[in-house]
């Protein structure tokens, strides 16, 4: 489980903004909050803001952050690290790294990771784990040189703490290289200590946008596909029923491409979606009972990209959500509530919430524009966080709603269309068009 994400120095975001999971001790809405070990952490989070404010760049860091990870090992020497994307409007920030850190939990135990780097390479690595109230390093790095205890600059480049991990992790050091991670490449040689946080990266957090249709596509046909107990056949039928969605069930089809196919002297790469790229083509067709003038019903079928956009991003959230449910996943998406109504993204919320639901206390994480969310019926205080950015410099800042300390029966939609938190669009009267 994720409690606290931060990033420093990417696109929008220059000075650090940390988005934190852990809960208040407010009392409100317990069911929105589960225990770890002795910590308290929300089950979902959602991101308010104005167009452009920098919402966006927020899941944009989530992403850049897993992907650096994820692609550590298959980077090759020389090759820069292009999700590393600064601030760009000024010379100073174009030139120090951009810094993310997750702190999290994963198979029991605490952990704390973050790099830093720029596009040619990494700068700074650190990995604690808390076995006890106090954190082990497990190991830190700095490419410029370790600081010792008087704060100066040595030679080495990676600090071991514990023996027995300076034993097994050292030798590992030449094996790295100065543009991929040490948590991959120790991962890669069978270190323990660092395989369960990596799998953690790896397959507990991910980052999706409703909008790329070929992409949700390609992250849920396998789920189609090897649904052979028809369990997520019932959960998306059950979402759109739940939904008022007139889709009765649907026909899903798998076929594989042969590589030469979509791998052509035009085409060398293979360019295409991420399914076709996997050697897959998926075909999904809905169908719908509908009756005549006669009273009489029957079925017709619809191909699944003549269904609107909110039909679409629903049926393809579904098995990520029901997989998230059986796995613990934190699930992160950019403009949850593109094309959906706003009774039905509060619904889909509310799920992650239902310990019937939500059994493996799966994690929400979305940006809206949906103000049914503001509403202290619905969300906590802490659950409701902010963005802004300044007109004069382009720089996002991330803020929480529990920071204003609002009353429990305040109107929060009402309090914030007046501006009282800021992290809303200042509208013109239109005479920029004619002057």
């Amino acid at each position: 489980m994720l409690l606290q994400f931060s990033v420093e120095n990417y696109r929008s975001l220059k000075e650090k903004i940390v988005l934190s999971l852990e809960a208040s001790s407010e009392k409100e809405h317990i069911e929105n909050v589960c225990r770890y070990e002795k910590d308290r952490i929300l089950k979902s989070v959602a991101v308010f803001g104005a167009n452009a404010s920098g919402k966006s760049n927020l899941f944009h860091a989530l992403t850049a952050a897993i992907l650096t990870v994820r692609q550590s090992n298959d980077r090759q020497v020389g090759e820069p690290l292009r999700f590393i994307i600064p601030y760009a409007f000024d010379e100073d920030s174009a030139k120090r790294p951009t810094e993310f850190e997750f702190v999290f939990y994963a198979e029991g135990t605490k952990y704390v990771y973050g790099f830093s780097a720029t596009r040619d390479r990494v700068i700074t690595e650190y990995l604690y784990a808390y076995k006890s109230a106090k954190a082990t390093t497990v190991f830190e790095r700095d490419e410029d040189g370790i600081e010792d205890e008087e704060g100066n600059r040595t030679s080495e480049k990676y600090r071991f703490t514990v023996p027995a991990l300076r034993s097994k992790l050292k030798p590992l050091v030449e094996r790295n290289t100065y543009n991929k991670l040490f948590i991959a490449t120790a991962t890669a040689w069978n270190c323990e200590e660092t395989r369960i946080p990596m799998m953690w990266i790896m397959n507990s957090i991910n980052t999706y946008s409703p909008n790329q249709y070929a992409d949700l596509l390609a992250v849920t046909g396998e789920m189609f596909e090897k649904d052979e107990d028809q369990s997520l056949r019932h959960f998306v039928k059950g979402v759109l029923k739940e939904a008022d969605i007139n889709i009765a069930d649907y026909e899903f089809e798998s076929k594989d491409i042969p590589v030469e196919q979509f791998v052509s002297k035009k085409n060398p790469v293979g360019v295409g979606t991420k399914a076709e790229l996997k050697g897959k083509l998926y075909h999904i067709a809905t169908l719908h009972d509908i009756e005549d003038g006669n009273g009489h019903e029957g079925r017709y079928q619809l191909d699944m990209q003549s269904e609107s956009l909110g039909t679409r991003n629903l049926f393809f959230l579904s098995p990520i959500i029901k997989r998230a449910f059986e796995t613990g996943e934190t699930v992160c998406v950019d403009e949850f509530d593109t094309s959906l109504h706003p009774m039905l993204v509060v619904y889909l919320v509310g799920l992650f919430h239902n310990p019937e639901a939500n059994k493996g206390n799966a994690q929400l994480i979305i940006s809206s524009h949906t103000m049914s969310l503001l509403d202290l019926k619905e969300l906590r205080r802490d659950q409701i966080y902010f963005v802004e950015k300044k007109q004069s410099n382009g720089v996002t800042e991330l803020y929480s709603l529990d920071e204003y300390s609002p009353r429990l029966r305040e109107d929060i939609q009402k309090a914030y269309m007046l501006g009282r938190y800021g992290a809303i669009p200042v509208i013109g009267e239109g005479g920029a068009l004619w002057q």
